[in-house]
C-alpha cells in the first residue's frame, strides 16, 4: 500500500508528532536494551526504527513489502542491516527457528488479513527468551473516528493522511480480539502502553501534545511466547 507514497511517507515519518515524537519512542522503550541482541525488523518502512536500534548496538535484520521503502531503509542504515523485500503475509522462509532476540512490529499488524499467522510466524523466528514489541491503532481512536460500533472487526478502507490522498485498507477490531489473536498465536503480553507524547512534542507540535495529552492514539505491547 505504501509504494505509491513511500517517499512522501518517509519524508513525513521521519520528524512528524505521531511518528517520530509518539509511536517511535513508546516502541523503542518496549525493546529495551539490545546491545549485541539479534532484533527483526518486520515492516521495517523507511528503517527509521532499524537506524536507531543500529546505533544501540543490535544486530539487525528485517523486511517491508515496498520496495522504495526497502530501498531508503537499506541506505539510511548504510549496508549495516540484512533489509530484504518481503510481504508480512508470506512466511519468513530465510529465518531460522528461535534466531531472533526480539522482533519490532511498529504501526502494521493492522494491515493484515490473517494477523494471527503471522503472529505465529514471529513467534517461530524468536527466541525462547525473546520478545515482541509491537504498536497498533488504539481501538477507542479508530471507533471515534470511524463511529458505528467499537466491538466490529472489519477491514476499512480510508486515507492515512488528513492531507494527502494516502489510501491505505487496515482492520479496526476491539482489544478483546487482538488479545484472542495474541493468545492464538502462543503470547503472553508482558507489558500493554498506552503512549504519552514526549515533550519535545510540546514545543514542536503544541496542538498534538495536547491530543495526545487527553487521549491515546496507539497502543503498545511488549508480547513474549508463552512456554505453556
Amino acid at each position: 500500500m505504501y509504494e505509491r507514497f513511500a517517499h512522501e511517507y518517509a519524508a513525513h515519518a521521519e520528524n512528524s508528532a505521531y511518528n517520530a515524537l509518539y509511536d517511535r519512542p513508546a516502541v523503542l522503550g518496549l525493546v529495551g536494551d539490545v546491545s549485541g541482541k539479534s532484533v527483526f525488523d518486520a515492516a521495517c518502512g523507511p528503517g527509521f526504527y532499524a537506524a536507531e536500534l543500529l546505533e544501540r548496538g543490535a544486530r539487525v535484520s528485517g523486511c517491508d513489502a515496498s520496495p522504495t521503502l526497502v530501498a531508503l531503509a537499506r541506505e539510511r542504515t548504510a549496508g549495516r542491516a540484512d533489509l530484504r523485500v518481503h510481504d508480512l503475509t508470506e512466511p519468513l522462509t530465510w529465518v531460522s527457528d528461535a534466531s531472533a532476540d526480539l522482533v519490532v512490529l511498529a504501526l502494521a499488524v493492522h494491515y493484515i488479513d490473517d494477523r494471527v499467522a503471522l503472529l505465529k510466524e514471529l513467534r517461530r523466528i524468536l527466541k525462547p527468551s525473546g520478545a515482541l514489541a509491537l504498536s497498533t491503532e488504539h481501538p477507542s481512536t479508530t471507533w471515534l473516528r470511524l463511529g458505528g460500533s467499537y466491538f466490529t472487526t472489519e477491514p476499512v478502507e480510508e486515507s492515512l493522511s488528513e492531507e494527502a490522498d494516502w489510501p491505505i485498507r487496515a482492520w479496526t477490531r476491539p482489544l478483546t480480539v487482538t488479545f484472542q489473536e495474541f493468545r492464538e498465536a502462543g503470547f503472553l503480553v508482558e507489558e500493554l502502553l498506552e503512549p504519552r507524547p514526549v515533550p519535545e512534542m510540546a514545543d514542536r507540535f503544541p496542538e498534538d501534545y495536547a491530543k495526545l495529552e487527553q487521549f491515546p492514539a496507539f497502543i503498545a505491547f511488549r508480547l513474549i511466547p508463552d512456554p505453556r
